[in-house]
């Protein structure tokens, strides 16, 4: 995963696509699984997997310019952070904070 390449290139930048289209990001209420409550991930964290469930994936990152994740790589919804996890290991590979509002 090339955290830094992606962020460069114009095709994925989001701040401006979600300046023009604020509704696409105000996805209501988010259901914490184990109500926690809000807890900041960095790079590197291991996140439990009912996190990362299905349920929490973003089906198509494209709507929100993101780039495709493919293999085991997975953009996920946590609050109004978007992170990108590996499913397999659980490990928070980026992540964007206060994507969403």
């Amino acid at each position: 995963w090339q955290r830094k390449q992606w962020r460069q290139n114009n095709r994925y930048n989001w701040r401006r696509y979600r300046d023009r289209n604020r509704s696409i990001f105000r996805l209501g209420f988010y259901s914490d699984p184990f109500g926690w409550g809000y807890r900041r991930h960095n790079i590197g964290w291991n996140m439990r997997p009912a996190f990362y469930s299905s349920r929490y994936w973003i089906e198509d990152p494209w709507m929100y310019r993101l780039p495709p994740a493919y293999g085991p790589y997975r953009w996920v919804r946590y609050y109004d952070d978007v992170i990108l996890v590996n499913i397999y290991t659980g490990e928070t590979v980026d992540v964007i904070y206060d994507f969403f509002w």
